[in-house]
């Protein structure tokens, strides 16, 4: 992704499904996030896809993703036991050791379940942003602890 262009979201309160509402990306990450299932018996579970650059030469040794949703959250989490932290309407996930990112166009998904105050809100969350960033460290060429 050379050029990052800001979604446009439109709300419309008769419709209770939000799906595929945000993307964003760092220099050598882009990320989306959608639902994936928006009742799980507890909470609206939401899949994040991130992809690296194969054109950035660098070594990422954690990526930080952020997802903003439309209500405020009462509880969330991730797999694998990444640290994971939420406010307000806003969920932080970091990966850590996660990729050797050199020129790898690497791709994860992972999933974040989410919960607001009551199970119709639960329901209707949506994902209204998105952003990555990457911690950058210089591979054994010298090269990369700028993303070049």
């Amino acid at each position: 992704m050379n050029h990052y262009e800001k979604p446009i979201v439109l709300a419309n309160e008769d419709i209770a499904e939000g799906v595929y509402a945000a993307s964003g990306s760092a220099d050598c990450w882009s990320v989306a996030a959608y639902s994936v299932q928006d009742w799980n018996g507890s909470h609206n579970v939401f899949e994040v896809d991130i992809t690296h650059s194969d054109s950035v030469e660098h070594i990422s040794t954690a990526s930080t993703v952020t997802l903003a949703f439309n209500n405020a959250l009462t509880d969330a989490y991730t797999e694998n036991n990444w640290d994971c932290s939420y406010s307000g309407n806003t969920v932080t996930v970091t990966r850590e050791s996660h990729a050797n990112a050199y020129q790898s166009g690497d791709h994860a998904t992972y999933k974040v379940w989410v919960k607001a105050a009551d199970e119709a809100t639960t329901k209707a969350l949506s994902c209204t942003g998105a952003t990555i960033s990457c911690t950058k460290t210089v591979n054994v060429q010298g090269k990369g602890g700028d993303g070049n």
